[in-house]
C-alpha cells in the first residue's frame, strides 16, 4: 500500500502548521477535514514586503538613552559627594589621631601613665 504525502494545515496530533509527512489514505480519511492537504511540492510561496515604522520605537530608545545618561549624571555627583564626605571622615580621624596640646600637657604629649594605670579600686565594706 502506497503512502499519500499531505501538507499540514493546523495542529493535529504532533504536527504543527507546515509539517509535511507521508501516511496511509485509511490514516488520513480518520482525520477531521481540513487538517491537512495534498502536498504539492510546486507550490510556490508568496512573499510579501512590509513596511514597518520605526520612529515610535527609535523615540523610545532616545528617551530611555536620555533618561539613563541622567541617572548617570545623578550617580556620578552622588559619587562626588561620598568621597567629600569620605575625605572630611578621614580628616577628622587624623586630627583626633593626634594628642593636643592642652594647659596640662602644653607640648600636645600624650599622657600614657594616667591611661595604663587607673588607681586602685576603692575600699568596700562596712563603714565603721
Amino acid at each position: 500500500m502506497s503512502k499519500t504525502i499531505v501538507k499540514f494545515l493546523k495542529t493535529h496530533g504532533r504536527y504543527v502548521k507546515g509539517d509535511v509527512g507521508g501516511f496511509d489514505p485509511e490514516t488520513i480519511a480518520a482525520w477531521p477535514k481540513g487538517v491537512c492537504k495534498p502536498y504539492d511540492p510546486d507550490e510556490t510561496l508568496e512573499i510579501s514586503s512590509v513596511q514597518i515604522d520605526t520612529s515610535e520605537a527609535q523615540k523610545l530608545i532616545d528617551d530611555a538613552r536620555a533618561e539613563l545618561e541622567q541617572k548617570a549624571a545623578a550617580l556620578d555627583s552622588q559619587r562626588a559627594e561620598l568621597d567629600a564626605r569620605e575625605e572630611a571622615v578621614a580628616a577628622r580621624e587624623q586630627a583626633q589621631a593626634e594628642p593636643a596640646a592642652t594647659e596640662e600637657n602644653p607640648k600636645g604629649a600624650s599622657n600614657d601613665a594616667a591611661k595604663t594605670s587607673a588607681g586602685t579600686p576603692p575600699k568596700q565594706g562596712a563603714k565603721a
